[in-house]
This record gives C-alpha cells, structure tokens and sequence, in this order.
C-alpha cells in the first residue's frame, strides 16, 4: 500500500481508433495488450505501458484536440519520467516518434516573456521545503520533451532532479 493507500494504475480516455493508440505505446514503450474487445458495443484495448493501464475507448463521436502547430498550450498530456532526457529523445526518435516540444524549446519557453513582459513560465508558489533559492542553486530542475500520438495525445518526458526531502515525483 502506498502512503496515500491509492496508487494510481490506470488512466481511460476515449479515442478515434483503438488499434492505432496499441501500436503507438507498443512500438514506442513496450507496452503489453492485456485485454481487447468492446464495452457497450465499442472496441476498446487495454495495454500495460510504463507501469501504468492504459484504457484506450473507441468513441465515434470522438473528436481530437488541436494538433501540432495548432496547439499551444499543451494543457492535455500524459507525463512519463526518464533518467535521461537526450537519450530517450535519440531512442524514441530511432523508432519513429515526432517531436512538437524539445528540451531547447522548454528552455526558450523559460526565458521568454510576452509582449506585456510577463514571463511565459512562471511559478507563483513552491512548496516547502523547496525554496525559489534552492532551485537556483541547482537542487532541483525539471526537463521536458513532448511527442505526439495518434489523436494528438501529446507524451511528456520529464527529466526530473530533486533532493531527497522532497521526493514529489515517483522514482526519486
């Protein structure tokens, strides 16, 4: 049992076709099909990808989100942490995974501010006991890449440093 005692293992979303989202996080992450058939009469697939259960529903009146060059919030995406940034680029790149987001784009994003001179990224709170100090001095930093799926799922990969009193992220 987690500390929560609700470990999250599944995530359920409705989609143009079932078939397609299998061969996107099997070719790309190894996932498993654990279950295929129909719930109430559509298809549905589950598979096993990066720990996680992954319901893909198969919805005739599904419509998908702005794709890329059109989206520009990246509001809906599902996150993945990896050791190392670069390398899982390179890798996911060698097996056919587009990219609408690297890590040199996140840092522009950082940098940048809006014609009005607000910062594009900007964090207005930080829990304890991370301080805005601490993150300059390196304790902690968060780097990101975004692929895009069938139906304009966008997958995050975070390359994520924190020290050993926070540990807000799996893995760490």
């Amino acid at each position: 049992m987690t500390a929560s005692g609700y470990p999250f293992i599944e995530l359920s979303y409705a989609c143009s076709d079932v078939v397609a989202h299998e061969r996107f996080w099997c070719d790309l992450f190894d996932a498993q099909v654990i279950f295929r058939g129909t719930i109430m009469g559509e298809p549905f697939s589950r598979v096993v990808a990066c720990g996680v259960s992954l319901v893909f529903r198969e919805d005739p009146d599904f419509v998908a989100p702005a794709g890329a060059g059109e989206e520009r919030a990246w509001r809906n995406r599902i996150g993945l942490r990896v050791d190392d940034l670069d390398a899982s680029v390179a890798a996911l790149e060698a097996k056919g995974a587009r990219f609408v987001l690297t890590p040199e784009q996140v840092r522009a994003y950082q940098r940048a501010t809006g014609d009005d001179g607000t910062k594009m990224v900007c964090s207005t709170y930080i829990a304890p006991p991370l301080t805005a100090e601490r993150i300059a001095d390196g304790e902690f930093a968060h780097e990101v890449a975004i692929l895009v799926g069938p139906d304009n799922v966008w997958v995050e990969l975070n390359q994520i440093k924190e020290p050993a009193d926070t540990r807000w992220y799996p893995g760490s």
